[in-house]
């Protein structure tokens, strides 16, 4: 048809070709354009139009709507999806190579992705399962002492119903209690006595607030009367087997009987309360009172008016049910008000807190988690993109490979629509065949993958909203994103490209697939660089001379309240003479493990304090511990009540080697003399400086919680812990004897910074591994490409070397563009997270050099293998065709 005639408006022909079913449209429009024929002769252009317009909508009727039922049935759709999944599998198996080598690398991809949703899922799923958990919040007190601050978490007894009395905006308080004693004997029966760490305290409130699970019982008497207790499901197969143990009786401490009336499921592990009993909070009050007159914590008044107090003075964890409509501000407003008079907030930057329940894990419970989690998601998400990239970037070299199909699909009459159908389910099939393997490797992996981030959960997670919807969300991107730039590419090959020649490529897939790759080496590098980074500031935490000789050195708990402490002299003695033993010492903590004790030193001639963190040590600790003196006793250290500081709470009070001598006030009346100073060395983790400490040098024996047992060099370790265990045996054999390597207590502090690396150290390979299919995968296109331009070398003279150079060169190029790029990058993103950190390692600049190295030879070695090969081909066989 000729063009210069004038033709019927588009749109209206486009409207007729929507709405009139196809069995009638080859009819409906050649009448429509006849008319619009005959009038151009006989009405002109524009009123033709204008009749062919309304033609048009006057069809616009319900029977010309309506499709014939066997021009379009059911089966049609079948076989056409059965026909794409056919040329699906022919593809893949035509293909194999590259199939295969997008196929791992997604699965790769999709594994560590699975395993790290699991990781963030678990993480922010905790305390999620509380059906009030919306409207509970924990309170705590932010205390600061100098440039040290924490928050104490323990409040008095009767704090938590003060504070609901006064603020309407509380509607129910819950009280939990931790033992403080690191284990105490539970028995039912003479045959199931046990010592348990995980014995808790709590009032009726708790069973109120949280959603922890009965099992049997009655929830709304639970925890009413007074010596009453819960079991988990676990302790009550531990104690009773499988006899009903409601009414049963079990002894706590060997003083106290509760009566068991429930038994509620575990706890899982993404909860921020952990229990394994919990017995009715009036007994914790009973057994305080008895702990503090046996050992002289005040008077009997002293005591009372301890245990009767208000404040952030106790050891109850105190959450709050707040009304929906509760404003945080008034509630916190109203807490100071309810004090007594003694506990009252004496320091203006002491504050009360209101963490929401959703939030304790992250903000309270572990700080560090949420940004670990943020890392490897972000990790998580680069590794996928690699894989993903893969697959686009094989699969758009190989589009030229497919263009004669593509336009002959189009002369035949296929749409692109159809054709992006095609590739759409040949990408499905791909990823579905990935995400099995990855599935796979996901199984496989799991049990490392938790026991290196000491990850605890139940097999029943993957099954809930927290893992399944994520884990679907990736898929359904992964098939949308691999998918859709690969069909909109061959959907749009211009005909004429694809039946003229398969030689050449569009300029524009080819950068796009340089632009892809120097992105996933970019990726690469900067997990080299970061993996390097960490393991060079892990070093620094392990190896720093810390000063203290913790080499050697075993700590023992001595319960006090057992009698064991009361013993220390005949133990230290004991153990003093059994060989392998070098030295033996006491104090009240152990060194490196998790404490809160400090105490307020205060020099009245200068009206100066400080804060300090105290360990109460015998007259043996400093020279057990190889600590070095700053300014030493000048007659040893004394055998009496005394107290010796480091460095810096020397320089906080103004100290020196002239002053040192004179009485330092310590709090409620008491003073100690000071006779001496340490050198600062590092008491608590490398991620804070060294802040005051002190050491009170006592002959009190019941203060003396652990002791510290330094082994000879050369002593054979099992003879001695055997030597040691007799010796415990003799003063405690209910108490299973135990003990700890002060240095293993000491790598327990960097366990978050050990697993972190450990686990970025793997992505690193991850992403190595995606990144060198996907090399390899295009150098293989790109020689079985250039198979005739290779043989026209080497018949002109090319050399093996120079072919491989020429090969290689291309690649080569996109990694060093990739290392300039990654390095700022990885530079900006370590220095802020070594910027946490109190002692850190300076970033070298070989540290790049290393890393782009091991990036070019990495490269050289993925790219030569196809490179060589192709070098080496008979210029006959590539040439035979010409």
């Amino acid at each position: 048809m000729n063009t210069s005639t004038p033709q019927p408006p588009r749109w209206a022909t486009r409207l007729l070709h929507w709405f009139c079913s196809p069995h009638r449209l080859e009819e409906m429009d050649g009448d429509l354009d006849e008319l619009f024929q005959q009038r151009l002769a006989t009405v002109g252009v524009r009123e033709a139009r204008w009749r062919y317009i309304r033609d048009v909508l006057s069809l616009l009727q319900p029977s010309l709507l309506t499709r014939q039922a066997t021009d379009y049935s059911t089966p049609a759709t079948t076989t056409m999806l059965r026909n794409y999944l056919m040329i699906a599998f022919r593809s893949l198996w035509k293909n194999r190579v590259y199939s295969a080598i997008s196929t791992v690398g997604l699965a790769t991809g999709l594994t560590v992705t699975l395993l790290i949703v699991l990781y963030v899922a678990h993480e922010y799923s905790f305390d999620r399962f509380h059906t009030q958990g919306d409207h509970i919040v924990k309170v705590e007190l932010s205390h600061t002492d100098g440039d040290r601050s924490y928050t104490i978490p323990w409040m008095s007894y009767r704090f938590g119903e003060a504070v609901k009395n006064a603020c309407p905006e509380v509607a129910d308080v819950a009280r939990i209690r931790n033992e403080q004693s690191s284990s105490v004997p539970v028995q039912s029966d003479n045959q199931h006595h046990f010592f348990e760490a995980d014995f808790r305290f709590a009032d009726a409130g708790f069973v109120r607030l949280f959603s922890f699970s009965f099992v049997a019982g009655d929830p709304k008497t639970a925890l009413t009367r007074p010596a009453t207790v819960l079991l988990t499901e676990r302790m009550a197969r531990k104690y009773f087997g499988n006899a009903d143990p409601i009414g049963r009786t079990i002894q706590y401490d060997k003083k106290y009987s509760f009566e068991v009336v429930g038994v509620v499921k575990d706890p899982p592990p993404n909860s921020s309360i952990h229990f394994d009993f919990l017995a009715q909070i009036d007994a914790s009050r009973a057994i305080d009172k008895a702990r503090y007159t046996e050992f002289g914590f005040g008077s009997a008044k002293e005591i009372t008016e301890q245990l009767e107090s208000v404040g952030a003075d106790g050891s109850y964890h105190t959450y709050f049910l707040l009304h929906p409509a509760a404003s945080l501000t008034n509630v916190l407003a109203k807490i100071p008000t309810v004090l007594t008079p003694k506990q009252r907030l004496k320091d203006t930057n002491d504050h009360f807190k209101l963490y929401p329940l959703f939030d304790v894990h992250f903000t309270v419970d572990q700080p560090a988690a949420k940004a670990r989690a943020t890392i490897f998601a972000v990790v998580a998400l680069f590794v996928l993109a690699l894989a993903l990239i893969n697959y686009v970037n094989l699969a758009t070299a190989r589009a030229t490979n497919r263009a004669k199909e593509v336009s002959v699909r189009k002369v035949a009459g296929a749409g692109r629509s159809s054709l992006m159908a095609q590739f759409y389910v040949e990408s499905t099939v791909q990823i579905v065949l990935a995400f099995v393997l990855a599935m796979v490797l996901f199984a496989l992996l799991l049990p490392l993958f938790a026991d290196i981030m000491q990850l605890q959960f139940d097999v029943s997670f993957l099954q809930t909203r927290f893992f399944v919807i994520p884990a679907v969300f990736f898929f359904g991107c992964c098939v949308l994103l691999s998918g859709g730039y690969p069909a909109l590419v061959l959907a749009y090959f211009p005909v004429v490209f694809g039946l003229k020649s398969r030689s050449g490529s569009r300029q524009s897939t080819g950068r796009v697939r340089a632009g892809l790759t120097v992105f996933q080496f970019v990726v690469s590098i900067a997990l080299i660089i970061g993996s390097m980074l960490m393991k060079q500031q892990l070093d620094l935490f392990l190896n720093k001379d810390i000063g203290v000789n913790r080499d050697r050195v075993l700590t023992i708990p001595l319960n006090r309240e057992e009698g064991l402490a009361t013993h220390f002299k005949a133990i230290r003695q004991d153990i003093s003479q059994l060989p392998g033993v070098e030295r033996v010492t006491a104090s009240s903590l152990v060194m490196y493990d998790n404490y809160m004790n400090g105490w307020e030193l205060i020099r009245k001639d200068v009206l100066r304090k400080v804060s300090v963190n105290t360990f109460v040590v015998d007259d043996q600790f400093i020279a057990t511990m190889q600590l070095a003196w700053a300014i030493p006793p000048p007659d040893g250290i004394p055998h009496g009540e005394q107290l010796i500081i480091n460095e810096t709470a020397a320089r906080q009070l103004g100290i020196n080697a002239k002053n040192y001598r004179q009485t330092l006030d310590i709090g409620n009346g008491m003073t100690k003399e000071l006779v001496g100073v340490v050198k600062d060395f590092n008491y608590s983790a490398l991620h804070r400086a060294i802040g005051p400490m002190a050491f009170f040098v006592t002959h009190d024996t019941t203060a003396q919680n652990y002791l510290y047992v330094k082994l000879a060099r050369n002593a054979p370790a099992a003879q001695t812990l055997a030597g040691l265990n007799q010796v415990y045996d003799r003063y405690k054999k209910e108490r299973p004897f135990d003990y700890a390597y002060l240095d293993n207590t000491y790598r327990k502090l960097y366990q978050y910074e050990i697993s972190t690396g450990r686990i970025i150290l793997a992505f690193t390979l991850f992403a190595i591994l995606i990144s060198c299919l996907g090399l390899f995968g295009l150098a293989t296109f790109t020689a079985e490409q250039r198979t005739k331009e290779i043989g026209v070398r080497k018949v002109l003279g090319a050399s093996v070397a120079s072919i491989v150079a020429l090969l290689g060169g291309d690649f080569l190029r996109l990694v060093l563009v990739a290392i300039l790029i990654a390095s700022p990058l990885a530079w900006w993103a370590m220095h802020h997270w070594l910027a946490d950190f109190a002692y850190k390692i300076t970033i070298e600049w070989w540290v790049f050099a290393l890393a782009g190295v091991l990036a070019v030879g990495i490269a050289l070695l993925t790219v030569s293998f196809q490179s060589i090969r192709a070098a080496l081909m008979n210029p006959v066989k590539s040439l035979r065709s010409e």
